[in-house]
């Protein structure tokens, strides 16, 4: 053998032998569910340098041997799992860890959705408006949205001012949350109206009791839970535009929501909508000056991983809002003809103009939010907003003040939270954290007309803790509890002889600070300790029939408005007067409800009983002629009441069968397809003052509807539907009616009853519509754009509602005919 073969034959062994050494190592590994560190069996790895699939066992174990030294990527995969990648430097035999997540929100989320009447993982009742149901209000407001859910209704002044009423309860004893954020906009006032484009929402989660802790104790009617879009991790873009006229306002709206959407984690979001209408009309007359004026923004940016995420956004929110011209009247004797006659004393013609008396309102948000989640524990999830709220309101003015707002407030609400979720357990969830808020209140003080609200600082400092427990597969339980301390810092000028007439020189000489003229400066300081406890049970029977029944307590302090006010609210022409010595409000709520989803039936039965004690309620008392005119008093007050009531709702398929091939046996096959669907609704209140057994005022009065849908009539995509709203005649009302001097043409005086106490009657309306789906040539399923006609009040029917304070001087609006266009991009 020559040396140079010698030496080449000794090189390849010694290669041989190295490799034989470095391709020894064992790779071997768990992998297991990042919330609960439970083994997951069947998960595949996926080697992809030997392009080499291995699977683990019955405990979640895999194992590589023969491995060579060197870097490997593996993709790590398990049904139901978001899938992983990680690259493993092997330089000896090595044991790892691998955690997937199990897509448990994602689920959950879908789960509720189909579902719209119940939240399976909730003992309280709540609802669910999905987001086709969103789009048709996307002309509206979020009150009127809202009105589609049995046991909620609107209480509104005029056309454009709707506030939410859930189980006859309204204002700050509903809490509004958009996008993970308390609403702070001024929204004590029955003409306050939540700042809210109803555009950015997803879904809408109504929930009708005070279960929803993390958001604050004090919502004892309820909490509204306005959600975005998911984020989706892949590479795509999204969107949607909306268009809508409509012949009574003779104006429209148009939307535009665009996502951009990263498989990184990355995303943008924006939102832009803007509405213009001029004034409505009732079936027999212009409603003057009732047109309005809309435009919002909304901005996101954010990254989301499972593990960790962090976004920031921001919304703007305008609006311009006219306040019916015969609401203001110059004098007691206009005023009593007016309510008493139910004819405007003003009726101009049409008019896209926005005149006094008039609100205009602007809205800033920002928020920033990041979470972390951490194997076998939970989610920590941090957020802090600010939000600045704008109102002005004018009123008819002449001379040097003409055009200048007589109530101009800024409201500056900062909020901070931490929230940790434990759902490492499958049984057992649980939810504990703490927030806080600072809020300033400005009013400017050189309108020229007495501030209605003072200038004051707010402070509140909460913490709070929920359980949820599967007892078994069929059996839930959940309880909660939070604790809040509540300081509120004032600054207000009473009148010397009314401070005294209200014995307030008696209750509170510690706010005096100081005599100027006929006036008491005073610096009333307020502190509630407040308290919040839920409890429920769910039992399923089966997969179709279920039972809740939650308890509830929660306490509400007075808030601003029902202090403080004190003079003329020039949105409503009303003259209101706080009290500064009211309690905080204390409910007991027993909330059940039974649920059915079997088949083609879907059926929600929701009976519930408050006890709250020191209800505060606005009423009427007189009428005050002030240097602007006569106008209505109302005086808050309190007493202990009883609540009670029912909601029912539901819903029923027809199916039709369409043969669709002939096997060889001449058996047809059949596709099945939703041919009609009958939806219906009912809901029932009744609220009593105990100790005098009389009526509350304001008590949505008992009502229903009923709505039919055709599916592909005709042609495919095409669709029906006509829908009766009847209201029925309140019967249960207190006696507010008052007498007034009235000025005779022959001269004297006449003592008159102002009716400001009789419900309107009852009525019903009709409504109907058809739409037109376009659908995508690349996938059947998916819809590209709808083209729907609707035609709201078809027969113009004259009616007034109970739950507007414009009834007293007007009819509601008359006969709408719309025209929407969505496109999804």
């Amino acid at each position: 053998m020559k040396t140079p073969t010698l030496w080449l034959l000794i090189m390849l062994f010694a290669a041989l032998w190295s490799t034989a050494q470095d391709c020894a190592y064992t790779l071997e590994g768990t992998v297991k569910d990042y919330h609960d560190n439970s083994s997951l069996e069947l998960a595949t790895v996926y080697i992809a340098n030997l392009q080499r699939t291995v699977s683990t066992d019955v405990n979640g174990s895999f194992k590589i041997k023969d491995l060579c030294a060197g870097v490997y990527y593996l993709s790590i995969a398990h049904i139901d799992c978001e899938p992983k990648k990680i690259t493993v430097d092997l330089t000896n035999s090595q044991k790892i860890e691998i955690l997937l997540e199990h897509h448990v929100e994602d689920l959950q989320t879908i789960k509720v959705i189909a579902d719209v009447h119940d939240d399976h993982n909730n003992t309280q009742s709540t609802t669910r408006i999905k987001k086709e149901t969103v789009q048709n209000y996307s002309g509206a407001t979020l009150g009127d949205a809202l009105s589609s859910v049995a046991g909620v209704s609107s209480l509104k002044t005029g056309n454009s001012v709707v506030k939410p009423v859930i189980h006859g309860l309204y204002g700050s004893r509903v809490a509004i949350v958009n996008d993970g954020i308390r609403q702070q906009d001024q929204e004590w006032g029955i003409e306050h109206a939540p700042n809210i484009d109803v555009n950015t929402a997803s879904s809408i989660q109504v929930i009708k009791g005070a279960s929803a802790l993390r958001y604050g104790g004090d919502a004892i009617g309820g909490t509204i839970i306005i959600e975005p879009a998911r984020i989706i991790s892949k590479d795509t873009l999204t969107g949607t535009i909306i268009s809508q006229v409509q012949s009574n306002g003779r104006g429209g709206s148009i939307t535009g929501s665009l996502n951009n959407y990263r498989k990184s984690g990355w995303y943008q979001q924006v939102t832009a909508t803007y509405k213009r209408l001029g004034d409505y009309e009732a079936p027999d007359y212009v409603l003057s000056n009732t047109g309005n004026e809309t435009t919002a923004l909304n901005l996101g940016i954010g990254f989301k991983s499972f593990e960790h995420g962090a976004n920031f956004k921001y919304s703007y929110y305008e609006s311009s809002l006219g306040i019916l011209r015969a609401s203001h009247i110059g004098n007691a004797a206009d005023l009593v003809r007016s309510i008493n006659s139910g004819t405007p004393t003003v009726i101009n013609d049409f008019t896209y103009a926005i005149d006094v008396p008039r609100q205009e309102v602007a809205h800033h948000s920002l928020r920033f939010n990041a979470f972390k989640r951490f194997a076998s524990l939970g989610k920590l999830e941090a957020d802090y907003s600010l939000q600045f709220n704008n109102r002005k309101e004018y009123d008819i003015r002449r001379g040097s003040n003409a055009g200048r707002a007589s109530l101009d407030m800024d409201l500056m609400t900062h909020n901070a939270s931490l929230n940790m979720l434990f759902d490492a357990n499958k049984t057992t969830t649980v939810n504990v954290g703490i927030d806080g808020m600072y809020q300033v209140n400005t009013p400017d003080a050189n309108t020229g007309v007495r501030r209605l609200i003072p200038d004051y600082n707010a402070t509140k400092v909460g913490t709070y803790l929920s359980v949820n427990h599967h007892l078994k597969d069929n059996w839930i339980i959940d309880a909660g509890l939070r604790l809040d301390s509540y300081k509120i810092d004032a600054d207000k000028f009473y009148f010397q002889t009314r401070w005294e007439s209200l014995g307030y020189d008696q209750q509170f000489p510690q706010f005096e600070i100081r005599t100027e003229g006929n006036q008491l400066l005073t610096n009333p300081v307020l502190d509630y300790d407040l308290f919040a406890f839920t409890a429920g049970t769910k039992y399923f029977f089966n997969d179709h029939y279920d039972l809740a029944v939650n308890l509830s307590s929660a306490n509400r302090a007075p808030n601003p408005s029902e202090l403080f006010s004190d003079g003329l609210h020039h949105a409503l022409a009303t003259i209101e007067l706080g009290r500064l010595d009211l309690d905080k409000e204390q409910s007991y709520k027993l909330n059940t409800s039974f649920h059915v989803n079997h088949g083609k039936l879907d059926l929600e039965f929701n009976p519930y009983l408050n006890f709250v004690s020191d209800f505060i309620q606005l009423v009427p008392t007189s009428i005050e002629t002030t240097t602007r005119g006569a106008f209505p008093v109302y005086q808050y007050e309190q007493l202990d009441a009883r609540l009670w009531g029912m909601d029912v709702s539901a819903s029923y398929d027809f199916y039709s069968k369409q043969p669709v091939k002939q096997t060889t046996e001449n058996e047809l096959v059949y596709k099945v397809k939703r041919l009609l669907n009958f939806n219906s609704q009912f809901s029932y209140i009744q609220g009593t003052d105990i100790e005098a057994d009389e009526p509350l005022i304001d008590m949505p009065p008992a009502q229903f509807s009923n709505t039919i849908t055709w599916f592909n009539a005709v042609n495919t995509g095409l669709e029906f539907y006509l829908t009766n709203h009847t209201v029925l005649e309140q019967t249960r009302f207190p006696n507010n009616n008052y007498e007034v001097n009235v000025p005779l043409e022959t001269g004297g005086f006449e003592m008159r009853e102002v009716n400001i106490s009789q419900p309107p009657a009852a009525y019903s309306l009709w409504n109907a519509g058809v739409s037109y789906g376009f659908f995508s040539k690349k996938n059947p399923k998916v819809r590209k754009s709808l083209l729907k006609l609707s035609v709201l009040n078809i027969f113009n029917t004259s009616y007034r509602n109970y739950l507007n304070r414009q009834r007293f001087y007007a009819d509601d609006v008359g006969r709408d005919i719309q025209l929407q266009f969505i496109y999804n991009i």
